[in-house]
């Protein structure tokens, strides 16, 4: 019943109620998921299965779960790209290097 391509409603944690899709089966009671939610292993028993089956390959991409799910009309989360604010740099100041006090008294008298 639990096969690759299985889509599944998250039960259980913090993505509860969102679409999943089974993309490899490992030892146990536990499966590799992903879909709208991170790819990552979860316990059978977290997952309420749907009759539904996508055409997904064993250990498939993230992308292409995404475009099964789109195939299906099934809504897919939408990340926005990592863009870092670009960094101001920092001023270095000058350092100005000691001068022992005699030189300095010496340099004042001229």
């Amino acid at each position: 019943m639990m096969e690759i391509g299985r889509l599944c409603i998250k039960t259980a944690g913090r993505n509860a109620g969102k679409h999943c899709v089974i993309v490899d089966t490992l030892e146990g009671n536990f499966v590799m998921i992903d879909g709208n939610v991170p790819r990552k292993r979860c316990n059978i028993r977290h997952l309420e299965p749907l009759p539904i089956v996508l055409k997904v390959k064993k250990g498939a991409s993230t992308d292409s779960v995404h475009e099964a799910m789109k195939k299906e009309n099934i809504n897919t989360r939408t990340t926005k790209p990592k863009t870092k604010k670009p960094v101001k740099p920092v001023k270095q100041r000058k350092i100005k290097a000691k001068q022992p006090a005699a030189e300095k008294k010496q340099k004042k008298s001229k």
